[in-house]
């Protein structure tokens, strides 16, 4: 079913052409954003005020996440580089990925201050330590297109995109078990909910994919040419999707009850995704814009 997209808000940022893709919240209230075709990061703060850092010519800011209340992590993807941002937005450090070409390019960060990224090039797992040392742990096949990444405690989730499945780590340095998808299904966003279930946005099956912890898998299909691209979990276990050929948000229960957001007509290209502490749901639209969903309990009043 179809929601009312009065609560929906628009927020226009960059320039022409440079492509909001990838979104954070932070605990401080802020909002970031990387403008992967600008070769910049925006930040928006709890006041609507926005500002940019540069990462310099070339560079390419794929992905973001929360490292702690103010500060974020991003990955250039050209650059084969992780840096750590704080407000402002400034660098306070940046790492190297040793394997040239690697292209890193989701990320998280763990409790215990460590971050994981994937490796978009070199099909592999990075792990930057709490010195900022780097280590790499290669995934199988070879060709599987490690794309997204997703953390729950000290266990990691991530999509293989070409090879149409999951996989999972289990406590850092264990090996990686795998979970299958339909074939052409295309895994991209993931994201792990409250319940413990882990959720995948199947781009080629117009589908969501729900992974319950006994290893159960339900697919969730959505309307034809939906391309669901990134995902975040709610607070009731279910999960937030952005769907990039709909031009529109949907909800998905943890009972698998769909719920969908339009976006209005004169934007378009919704793409990351987040779930900010008070409930309010971003995406980042690559038509050069940011777009926000009030929660729901600001829209009960």
């Amino acid at each position: 079913m179809s929601a009312e997209d009065e609560a929906v808000r628009i927020h226009p940022v960059g320039g022409p052409g440079e492509g909001p893709y990838a979104i954070a919240a932070t605990d401080d209230g802020a909002v970031w954003f990387t403008l992967v075709h600008g070769g910049r990061v925006g930040r928006r703060d709890a006041e609507g005020a926005l500002s940019y850092l540069s990462l310099g010519e070339g560079a390419q800011p794929s992905g973001l996440a929360p490292a702690t209340e103010s500060t974020v992590w991003v990955t250039d993807t050209t650059g084969d580089r992780l840096l750590l941002l704080g407000p402002g937005p400034r660098i306070l450090s940046q790492v190297a990925v040793p394997t040239a070409g690697a292209q890193p390019f989701g990320v998280v960060s763990l409790d215990d201050g460590t971050a994981w990224f994937t490796e978009l090039g070199g099909n592999a797992l990075g792990r930057i330590g709490i010195l900022g040392g780097v280590e790499e742990f290669p995934v199988s096949p070879a060709d599987a297109m490690v794309s997204m990444i997703a953390v729950s405690g000290d266990s990691l989730w991530f999509s293989m995109n070409a090879a149409d499945a999951l996989g999972h780590v289990r406590g850092g340095d264990a090996a990686i078990a795998v979970t299958e998808l339909p074939a052409d299904s295309g895994p991209v966003g993931i994201a792990v909910a409250e319940d413990g279930a882990v959720w995948a946005a199947l781009i080629r099956a117009d589908s969501l994919a729900r992974v319950a912890k006994d290893g159960t898998v339900t697919l969730i299909e959505l309307a034809e040419g939906a391309k669901p691209h990134a995902l975040a979990a709610d607070r009731a276990g279910g999960v937030w999707a952005s769907l990039w050929g709909s031009n529109a948000l949907a909800h998905a229960s943890a009972q698998g009850v769909t719920t969908l957001h339009p976006l209005p007509a004169d934007v378009a290209e919704p793409h990351g995704l987040a779930v900010a502490p008070d409930g309010t749901v971003w995406t980042a639209l690559e038509s050069g814009a940011l777009a926000s969903l009030a929660p729901l309990h600001a829209r009960e009043r």
